[in-house]
């Protein structure tokens, strides 16, 4: 299962001092301790300003194991596009994705596996059960 993962406005708050970033880290990496099977493609503009490497080590080093790529560049297209072209590169039909984002404008109205966060906030308690939730649903052998 992949988890495309935007960063602003998800593991900090979207407009924060440079000091508070990554302040949502740790909720991030104890939900992902518990889903070992979830790999993690980073979706978010600081992909554009960071390589792969350098974005890996801010997260803890269990985690930053699972951070296996980068969606493409897709010339000002709406980060959902961004999505299915890097699935459609790299991974089977089918396969269960959800994404971790707080623009939900980038994505189809009620995007089934999108867990959209309050970019004010980044990501809460109340938006890691979503996830937590959708990753189960999505991971069951019997899902449509």
């Amino acid at each position: 299962m992949l988890l495309f993962l935007d960063i602003d406005g998800v593991l900090h708050p979207a407009f924060c001092k440079a000091r508070d970033y990554f302040c949502r880290m740790p909720l991030f990496a104890a939900a992902m301790r518990e889903h070992p099977e979830v790999s993690i493609v980073i979706s978010s503009t600081w992909r554009h300003f960071y390589p792969l490497e350098e974005l890996r080590k801010a997260f803890p080093a269990d985690i930053a194991a699972r951070v296996i790529g980068m969606t493409p560049e897709a010339d000002g297209q709406m980060r959902h596009v961004e999505i299915t072209q890097y699935l459609e590169q790299h991974a089977p039909p089918g396969a269960p994705w959800v994404a971790l984002d707080d623009n939900h404008f980038s994505f189809p109205d009620h995007c089934a596996n999108l867990v959209a966060c309050d970019g004010n906030v980044g990501l809460s308690a109340e938006a890691i059960e979503k996830l937590r939730g959708l990753i189960r649903q999505l991971k069951t052998p019997d899902r449509p």
